[in-house]
Formats: structure tokens, sequence, C-alpha cells
């Protein structure tokens, strides 16, 4: 017997092809992908995109921008106009991960250069001192010896002629031959893009990570009921109607919307009172953007459903890819420490739209002209989806 019920169960699923191909090649797909996206996040692959300004305008100083323009482990690009305003300003939209800013000559003495970063891409800012640091190490050891020298000023006392005569030449065989590195004074200064309560970005970015993978799961529990309808025939009951199965798809997809959006209310509820997220500040753009958030996730949810034949093959379908999607979208790691191909991947997942409509509008103060292009991009992901529903469920046949 216990036999004779294994074989049934191979015959089962040798037969269902789909429910085949999910049990043994999407899993493949998915490490693949997840190995990708965490793999990036650990530090090795992350390439940062970096404002860069040089303000002093010195050869020292451009001698340094161009080094670390060129770093292969870096997207840095000169902001246009060079001034530290505009790189805020890159910083602050989102366009670079931080700024790297050269207020005067790395010689000079002070504190020569700026990094700016946004809280919520905490991590960017030490990543980037880090690069730079190398940079200056392998681009201008001589200006960090002279630093190093000046700097010692005060516990060793003015230096011999021959000491100075010596400290020249050093400086000198330094710029000809960079392999020789010196030891790095203080250089550099951290500044934040925006005045907020610590932790308020990250907590912006979260609740819009959040939002949108557990209004994907829930929108896809309700969605499963059409097929529930289908095998337990109240679907043939409706086709031999006038109305057919239009109206029960548009229902439901009305009130998939109503659950995502409430689901969200409790979200950022919760976010306003425990951590000052301001919500209620932002309510009419925010009530638009949930809108197109809970469009997004029940029209792609309906539309996943409505083309599986078994609510086996729904569910494993729509699990594999809100996984998929929230590990590329970046409601798992965030985006910026993913290798670059997988960022520019991550666009086309509404989680990415999602994220960084939320954290646009209640962190970066954005209005609706920075934010249509995300309600744009997440209307036309849940029409998509109620449109594909609304044809597949014409097409039932029990």
């Amino acid at each position: 017997m216990s036999l004779a019920m294994f074989r049934v169960m191979v015959l089962d699923l040798w037969r269902d092809r789909p429910a085949l191909v999910m049990t043994f090649l999407l899993p493949s797909v998915v490490f693949l992908i997840f190995s990708s996206v965490f793999s990036g996040a650990t530090g090795l692959d992350v390439k940062l995109k970096i404002a860069v300004a040089d303000l002093a305008r010195t050869p020292a100083s451009e001698r340094l921008a161009k080094a670390f323009l060129a770093d292969p482990n870096l997207r840095a690009e000169r902001v246009r106009p060079q001034t530290l305003a505009a790189v805020r300003e890159a910083v602050r939209s989102g366009r670079a991960d931080a700024g790297f800013v050269i207020r005067s000559d790395p010689g000079a003495p002070g504190t020569p250069l700026v990094i700016l970063a946004d809280p919520s891409r905490a991590v960017a800012a030490p990543l980037t001192e880090a690069r730079a640091r190398e940079v200056l190490q392998q681009a201008t050891p001589d200006v960090l010896l002279a630093r190093t020298v000046r700097d010692l000023h005060p516990a060793i006392g003015d230096l011999t002629a021959d000491q100075r005569d010596n400290v020249a030449i050093a400086v000198e065989q330094l710029a000809q031959n960079p392999k020789l590195q010196p030891a790095i004074a203080p250089l550099f200064e951290h500044d934040e893009v925006a005045e907020a309560k610590r932790g308020g970005a990250a907590i912006a970015y979260y609740a819009g990570a959040v939002t949108i993978l557990f209004s994907m799961f829930a929108a896809t529990h309700g969605a499963l009921t059409l097929i529930d309808e289908r095998r337990s025939g109240i679907a043939d009951r409706i086709l031999a109607g006038r109305a057919g199965m239009g109206p029960v798809v548009t229902g439901k997809f009305l009130f998939l919307i109503a659950q995502g959006a409430a689901q969200a209310a409790v979200i950022f509820a919760t976010a306003q009172i425990v951590y000052q997220v301001p919500t209620l500040q932002h309510l009419g753009l925010w009530s638009v953007t949930t809108a197109a958030t809970a469009a997004a996730a029940g029209g792609l949810a309906l539309g996943l459903v409505a083309l599986c034949r078994t609510r086996e093959q729904a569910q494993m379908l729509s699990t594999f890819v809100i996984l998929i999607l929230a590990a590329i979208g970046g409601s798992m790691v965030p985006r910026f420490l993913m290798p670059p191909w997988l960022q520019d991947l991550g666009w086309w997942t509404p989680h990415a739209w999602v994220i960084d409509a939320y954290q646009g509008l209640l962190w970066r103060d954005e209005g609706a002209a920075a934010l249509y292009k995300a309600w744009i991009v997440l209307a036309a992901i849940g029409l998509g989806g109620f449109t594909a529903a609304q044809v597949a469920a014409r097409r039932i046949r029990s």
C-alpha cells in the first residue's frame, strides 16, 4: 500500500508539469537570485554612487579628485555646478549614495575633506571614507607626509635645516613613488543631509518595505478565492449569468485595494506613534501613494492567481514571485548595497518604487512633482494585473 501511494504521488507530480517546474527548477532560480543579492550586501561588490565636487581647485585637490573619479570600486561623478549645495541635493534626492567634497587643499591645515550621507544609508559614509583613504594613499602620499610633519610640529618643535631637507626629499620621493605610504592625519568631516530624528530615514524606508511586502502576501490570500470559487462550482453558476465573472474580479480588486490601504494605515500609524514618522503631516500625498501601492499589490496578485489552474500552483508561484520581488526590490536588503546590475533590475519591481516614494515623501519632503512617476508605475502594474485577471476569468471552464 505504501509503495502504491508513493507511485500515485509521483505520477501526480509528473503529470502536473507547472508544479514539477516550480518544485525543482524555481528553487535553483531563487538560490541564484538571493545569493547575488546577499553577496552584494556583504560589501565586497558594493559600488556606491558618489557625487564629487572639488571646491579647492588646486593641483593636489585636482589630483585627488581625478583619482577618486577613476576608482573602479566606485561609481563617482562630478556634480554640476561643483558646489557643496549641489552635492547635498544629489544625496538628499537619492541620486547619489554619498557625497565627497574637497573644500580646501588636502595639504593645507584644517579638515579639507567632507563626506555627506543620508542617515537612511548610514553605511555609505564609512564605506566612502574607506575608499577615499585608500585613494589618498595611492594618489597623494606626498601631501599626507607633509600634513603629518606639520601636525607633529607642536610635539617635536622646529625641524633643523637638515631635517627639513630630508622631509623635502621624502615628499619628492613619495610624489614619484606612491607605494611609500606615510601615516594619515585626520582629514575627514562627516555631515548629514537632513535634520531629523536619528533613525527616522531608516524607519521610513522599512515602513515602505514592509507595507509592500505584506500587501502582496495579503492580496494573494484574497486572490486565491478565485480558485476556491472555481473548485466549488460557484464560478460555473456565475458564468451562466449575464454578467459573467467580470464584476466578481472587479469587486475582488476593489476589496484588495481597500485591504492594502487599511494595512498600510496600521503600519504607518505605528511608525508615527512610536518613531514620529510624519505620516499625518503628509496625509494627502501619503493617501495617493498608499492607494497606488495597494492597487499594484492587488492587481499583481489577481493576475498571478488567475493564470494558475490549481490552488497549489497559485500558492507556490505567488510565494516565489513575492520573495523574488522583495529581494530585488529592496524589502530585504537596501538596494544601494547590491551590485549595480541588481540595483537597475530593482526598478522593474513595485517594491523599489513603493520604498522610494514613501521615503521621498516622509523623509525628503518631496511633493507630487517627484512622486508622480512612482504613482504611474504602480497604477500601471495594478491595472495590468487586473486586466490579466479579467481576461483569464472569462476563459474559466470547469
